[in-house]
């Protein structure tokens, strides 16, 4: 039996590059976030920061203590957004793909790998006898993130984020792909990927004999872990109780409204993480095996497996391995060839 293979052009899901996030920004009297329009409208990649939220970072004392600094000890209220400063606004933003880290154990595809024998729709019998099937070679994966540990700000927000996978040797290459998380406990979110392709497989006939292609699909469930980082940007503003100057610029006046660049603080003083478990479901297509016989009749009764050796399973019927010289108790032969001509190849 021989076998041909040509592709056909399909489309697929790219590989999304790390993502540029655009520059957040707020219209004047709008309290919102700059929506990622590659997308869920709804998730945006930042969102305004609370005021309590902002007393919440690790160096929310520096900016007290500056405030102090430039523009005295007295009465103020603490806010993150005020339509009459446009621009000026404490946002928390999603800082770049999440990274995801799969668990130890992962090179040995045994742990987590299976393959299944399916048919490959077709059959031809006789002389010189080719058939033509449509198959898909490649890899799909399915992942669900499941929130383990939200982060303390932000607490309940939606996100609009980009997750890195790793490849896998002999598995798949590494990507990125899109999906909209909640910042809450225990929430769930499927994210998927496909790189696929359209072949033609042909089969030529064995002479005399009817022949099958075998899909050996693989099936593989990956465990890992991953994290979102949401880092907080922008400016924390204080209004006062009564006019105040700035001390290192005396021209600039007095005013009731000052703002701290929360940007001066270190990055882990202004970070938050939402972790997550993974669980990466990743089909690939394109091992087949081609069998053929004389008459494919053979019946298991009790068992899949003979001692060691497989049985081929072909519709309601099943095929004994070449290897197996006797015909087992638990087998019943309807056909008086009991030998099976097997060929495998891989695309």
């Amino acid at each position: 039996m021989t076998v041909s293979a040509l592709p056909f052009d399909q489309p697929r899901d790219a590989a999304l590059p790390s993502p540029l996030y655009p520059k957040f920004s707020l219209a004047d009297g709008e309290r919102g976030g700059h929506f990622d329009p590659r997308g869920d409208p709804a998730a945006p990649i930042c969102h305004i920061l609370s005021e309590d939220d902002l007393k919440k970072l690790p160096g929310y004392e520096q900016l007290v203590k500056e405030a102090k600094e430039e523009h005295g000890s007295g009465g103020y209220h603490l806010k993150t957004y005020d339509k009459d400063l446009p621009g000026k606004a404490a946002t928390i933003c999603v800082n770049g793909p999440a990274q995801v880290t799969y668990d130890s154990g992962t090179a040995n595809k045994k742990l987590y790998c299976n393959e299944v024998v399916a048919d490959a729709k077709g059959e031809l019998t006789g002389t010189n006898g080719t058939v033509a099937l449509m198959v898909l070679q490649g890899v799909q994966t399915t992942a669900q993130l499941t929130i383990s540990s939200a982060a303390s700000i932000g607490l309940s927000n939606m996100y609009q984020t980009q997750v890195a996978f790793p490849g896998v040797a002999d598995l798949f290459d590494f990507f990125t792909t899109s999906v909209s998380i909640t910042n809450t406990q225990t929430q769930s979110f499927t994210t998927t990927y496909t790189d696929q392709t359209t072949l033609s497989l042909t089969m030529s006939s064995v002479e005399g004999k009817t022949c099958h292609a075998k899909e050996v699909v693989e099936q593989c469930t990956i465990p890992g872990t991953g994290r979102v980082e949401l880092i907080v940007k922008g400016d924390a503003l204080f209004e006062y109780e009564s006019p105040t100057g700035e001390k290192d610029d005396k021209k600039a006046g007095k005013h009731y409204k000052w703002s701290v660049a929360i940007d001066k603080l270190p990055p882990q003083a202004r970070t938050g993480y939402i972790e997550f478990r993974v669980g990466l479901e990743v089909t690939t297509r394109g091992k087949f095996k081609g069998v053929c016989c004389l008459r494919c009749t053979y019946k298991l009764l009790q068992h899949k497996h003979i001692g060691a050796e497989p049985v081929l399973h072909i519709g309601s019927t099943y095929l004994l391995d070449t290897s197996i010289k006797r015909k087992p108790d638990d087998i019943t032969a309807t056909a008086e060839d009991t030998a099976v001509h097997q060929t495998s190849f891989q695309l």
